[in-house]
């Protein structure tokens, strides 16, 4: 054997362990790549559901807001539209709407939970 064989072959055998080693490295990148896709959509499905069970809430929330705003705006007209509203001293029922607007704006659920803890 002459020594441009032996070359040759060795060029042969060493372009076909790169190419062995080319391909598996493509194949790892590809598989990482398409795992952390998959860690990503999974992700992103388990943050809108979050989003959708808060926005949800806020909804229901702000609905029963909204109910309890216009009771006690009902109340305060009433109140206001009366000609003896001109006196400073507050008789019983303007110190129990002025309590139940307070208790309606402390208790309205869903906007006082805690904060959704980080990853």
């Amino acid at each position: 054997m002459t020594i441009k064989v032996k070359l040759l072959a060795l060029a042969v055998l060493l372009s076909f362990f790169a190419g062995t080693f080319y391909a598996g490295y493509l194949k790892g990148w590809y598989a990482h790549s398409e795992k952390v896709n998959n860690d990503y959509q999974t992700k992103s499905k388990k943050a809108d559901k979050a989003v959708a069970n808060g926005e949800q809430k806020a909804a229901v929330a702000s609905a029963e807001g909204k109910v309890i705003y216009r009771t006690i705006y009902r109340d305060v007209v009433k109140y206001v539209n009366d000609p003896n509203h001109i006196k400073c001293d507050f008789d019983d029922h303007a110190v129990q709407l002025r309590q139940r607007a307070i208790d309606a704006a402390n208790n309205i659920p869903g906007f006082d939970e805690p904060a959704m803890p980080g990853k």
